[in-house]
């Protein structure tokens, strides 16, 4: 067992200890003869991300096993003439209980295996009915894996004691397994050196936070492609930096939106309010042992308040450049539905993707609209109500840390001008940890929001002339007083596309 371990193991990375299992239970077959007069297990269920490699881990098992096998898509055995689809699942099955000892791969085994229901089309019926007559027939030296990363439309009659009833999960999560498979992906990549080779490839796998095997096999094409193009004889870490840029992780794609390129040196007046995010939001998935030795755990949720304007959208969209861990923005409208149970099903879906992709963060912007207070509800679904305690359950039940590990996988960041209207479950210690407030700006801070606007703009403003405007925009946002400038600059282009004096802007400032 140990050379076929070995063997699999220097194809396959990420994931040793799921392979040990597959292979001891394969050996129990093969050498145990008695547990043919025994009830036993007549295979397992793999199932994972798409990407995980499934697929690649099976075949390499049964190839390296020295058994026969035989590899089975779901989709290929659906065929026009009738009877035919059954005819060719029984034949599969049959060749191999001719065997002593063989492997039987079926591939979307949720496609044949579906939940039986009555909306499911007769030929559904038929072969997921042949399916598990079949699993009951088969003789005691025959294995199956089936693959699926749908493990939830298996109908359970498939996954009980006797038939299918060992579930194990692939997980590629850790920067230590995408070591092992980038390892493994770049054998016949030029590298300057062994050692160089190690350090770029552990840097690159401490930052590809939630790639699954296949995204990393796309990054590895776009390093190809670059280096060719380019003409270079080696890789070097800037290749795999651009290449990030290209491929993101493919199971973010369905709540993927554009965010803004927007950084913290952006935001001009904030600064202690960024040097609080940092210490909030950046530290806990950068040093979680921090945390830890003084006796207490991450904060699980943040909200951003303060009034319209001042920045709470431009700053969460900062922290997704800065933060170097997935980030998902998600707008409350997305996720609630006039259809009943919809939203429902979208919040426990936005967190399950959440939390598939950890480490992340998980940002919702506007959430009064989406967690009312409960009780204030009009219809008569309580459509709100149902949302609110929703919410609270994915929150209770992914964030809720141990006092042994204060290790941070999902964090979720919020955003309101209105938190007086947001149920007050959600805002208490264990959920929404920590209340940040984002004030309207003071002397101060107004006079470095319009610094750092002027900066960008061919305008030079003395002391006086910015003492002058600090004073007479008391009250105002951020986006107020950028909209000011916006307006001296129109102003400039409709009296002459062609000028740009900075009299001009100054004259429009002071006259409004």
């Amino acid at each position: 067992m140990e050379s076929w371990l070995e063997q699999v193991s220097c194809e396959i990375g990420g994931c040793k200890v799921l392979i040990q299992h597959i292979l001891k239970k394969l050996s129990v077959i093969q050498t145990s003869p008695t547990l043919s007069t025994l009830p036993r297990s007549k295979g397992l269920v793999l199932f994972g991300k798409p990407g995980t490699g499934k697929t690649v881990l099976a075949t390499t098992i049964a190839k390296y096993s020295n058994l026969p096998y035989y590899v089975l898509n779901s989709s290929d055995i659906y065929q026009t003439e009738e009877g035919a689809s059954e005819t060719k699942l029984d034949k599969v099955f049959e060749r191999a209980n001719q065997d002593k000892n063989s492997i039987i791969i079926l591939d979307e085994i949720d496609m044949i295996a579906g939940k039986l229901t009555s909306k499911k089309a007769s030929l559904d019926m038929r072969i997921s009915s042949i399916l598990m007559s079949l699993i009951d027939g088969l003789n005691s030296g025959v294995f199956i894996i089936g693959l699926t990363s749908r493990l939830h439309a298996v109908d359970p009659s498939f996954l009980r004691s006797g038939r299918l009833d060992d579930i194990q999960e692939i997980i590629i999560k850790i920067p230590e397994q995408r070591y092992e498979v980038l390892n493994i992906i770049t054998q016949a990549l030029p590298f300057r050196s062994e050692k160089e080779k190690e350090v770029i490839l552990l840097k690159v796998s401490k930052i590809t936070h939630g790639f699954v095997p296949s995204d990393l096999q796309s990054v590895c094409s776009q390093v190809i492609l670059a280096l060719i193009k380019q003409g270079r004889e080696y890789l070097e870490i800037n290749d795999f930096m651009q290449a990030l840029k290209i491929v993101r992780p493919s199971n973010l794609n369905e709540f993927a939106s554009k965010i803004p390129d927007i950084t913290f040196s952006d935001l001009f007046g904030i600064d202690d309010i960024i040097q609080e995010i940092k210490t909030s939001v950046i530290q806990p998935f950068r040093h979680p042992e921090s945390y830890l030795a003084l006796g207490i755990s991450p904060p699980k949720g943040i909200l951003i308040h303060g009034p319209t304007g001042v920045g709470k959208t431009m700053l969460c969209s900062a922290l997704a450049a800065e933060a170097g861990v997935n980030f998902l923005l998600v707008e409350s409208s997305q996720i609630r539905s006039k259809v009943i149970g919809e939203s429902e099903k979208g919040i426990a879906k936005l967190f399950s993707q959440a939390r598939a992709n950890s480490p992340c963060i998980l940002f919702i912007d506007q959430i009064d609209m989406l967690l009312p207070k409960r009780g204030t509800s009009n219809s008569s679904e309580n459509t709100s109500d149902r949302i609110v305690t929703g919410f609270l359950t994915e929150m209770d039940g992914l964030l809720t840390k141990t006092s042994k590990s204060a290790q941070i996988d999902l964090l979720v960041v919020a955003a309101t001008n209105r938190i007086d209207s947001i149920d007050p479950a959600v805002l208490r210690p264990g959920r929404f940890d920590e209340h940040i407030l984002i004030p309207l700006p003071d002397d101060k801070q107004r006079l470095d929001i319009i610094k750092g606007i002027s900066s960008r703009m061919p305008i030079v403003l003395n002391d006086t002339e910015l003492n002058q405007l600090v004073q007479r925009t008391k009250n105002w946002s951020g986006a107020e007083l950028d909209n000011l400038f916006r307006e001296a600059a129109m102003v400039c282009l409709r009296e002459n596309v062609n000028n740009t004096k900075a009299s001009i802007f100054i004259t429009f400032i002071y006259k409004n």
